[in-house]
């Protein structure tokens, strides 16, 4: 089973690249690098720690 790469923050709808700065929990919840900043790396939906999401080619 892969990590699910969303394409949108959750917060903002802003578009997110596989290839580009994105944040996620260990839920997956996805974040761009501004809400993510605004949040103080915490997820609103679990509480856990946003971390930067891996890139893909």
């Amino acid at each position: 089973m892969g990590l699910e790469m969303r394409a949108t923050c959750e917060r903002c709808d802003e578009p997110l690249y596989a290839n580009g700065l994105a944040y996620i929990c260990s839920y997956e919840c996805t974040f761009c690098a501004a809400c993510t900043r605004a949040m103080a790396h915490t997820c609103p939906n679990c509480g856990g720690e946003l971390a930067r999401r891996p890139t893909r080619v």
